[in-house]
């Protein structure tokens, strides 16, 4: 039988076929309840928003469920289930719950995630510049209207006044996003990557490609990556998920906070005034995030997933 022995003890291949089933499953149940049970928010046309037809704040409630239950769907809750079955002995290994209490972690990925700030726009600035080869308009037209189906939602988001819209905004945007994908891809893709190939360094640059193609948004692929690459180093250093939930967490929030200060115009610009900073400052974030990093790693000994 398939569970008479912990996950961790199957074929890595067969470990990741698990987890992507069980993804899929769970996904597609949440969403399939979102769906049929959008009538309770009232009388709206759920694929009049998933078409970006309907884009006035009477959508907001309905992309807070929608996104909330995608979110725990398809990373959240099969992340936690297949992190419970990892171990018999010791469940929620994966989120490395013993290891890494120290605050020192913690000081330094804030350190880290203010640090990379100019680096990550630079990176973003030079990823928007890049175009597909000719022949391929059409397929670069599909991605840039999908970047602007994303910003013209979160900036709905963002706009909808109140506490109860700021909290929930926080949850949908910033805390699910943060724990779910840091549980599926650093806690648990990566550490199947690193049984397959018993190197942390292709587990770690895998996850973190995959990570960034998950998302579907090609303009923002590079810093995404890197961001993923410098969370899954963090999870091998410390030995725990926590400091790579905690820097995902923070990136998501300076994110948020930014595009609410740009649209409030406390920040003129916005992220284009971010992606124009001078080329020095650039470096600089650079020499100073690789700084951290090295620091970082120099704490601890490596850990083993």
């Amino acid at each position: 039988m398939l569970f008479y022995k912990p996950l961790r003890e199957h074929p890595p291949f067969l470990q990741f076929l698990l987890l992507l089933m069980l993804c899929l499953m769970t996904g597609g149940l949440f969403a399939y309840f979102a769906l049929s049970t959008s009538t309770w928010l009232g009388d709206f046309n759920v694929q009049d928003l998933l078409a970006g037809k309907r884009m006035d704040r009477t959508a907001v409630p309905m992309l807070w469920y929608v996104q909330g239950l995608s979110a725990l769907g398809a990373f959240v809750v099969p992340g936690l289930i297949f992190a419970y079955y990892w171990d018999f002995d010791t469940p929620w290994a994966p989120l490395g719950l013993q290891q890494a209490r120290a605050p020192r972690f913690y000081i330094l990925t804030l350190l880290l995630m203010l640090a990379s700030v100019p680096l990550v726009y630079g990176i973003y600035a030079f990823n928007q510049q890049l175009t597909l080869p000719v022949g391929w308009e059409e397929l670069e037209k599909s991605w840039k209207l999908q970047e602007e189906k994303a910003a013209a939602t979160i900036g709905l988001l963002l706009d909808t006044p109140g506490f109860f819209a700021l909290g929930m905004n926080i949850l949908i945007l910033v805390l699910l996003p943060a724990f779910g994908e840091e549980l599926i891809f650093r806690g648990l893709l990566q550490r199947i990557l690193h049984q397959a190939s018993n190197n942390s360094h292709i587990a770690v640059w895998i996850a973190a490609i995959l990570f960034s193609a998950i998302h579907m948004q090609w303009y923002g692929f590079l810093p995404r990556m890197l961001l993923g690459a410098g969370f899954g180093y963090l999870v091998v250093w410390s030995g725990s998920l926590f400091p790579a939930i905690f820097g995902h967490l923070l990136n998501n929030g300076m994110a948020l906070l930014g595009e609410h200060a740009a649209q409030k115009g406390w920040l003129p610009g916005g992220e284009d005034w971010l992606m124009q900073l001078p080329i020095w400052l650039t470096l600089l974030s650079a020499f100073t995030t690789g700084l951290l990093m090295w620091t970082f790693y120099r704490l601890k000994p490596k850990f083993t997933p």
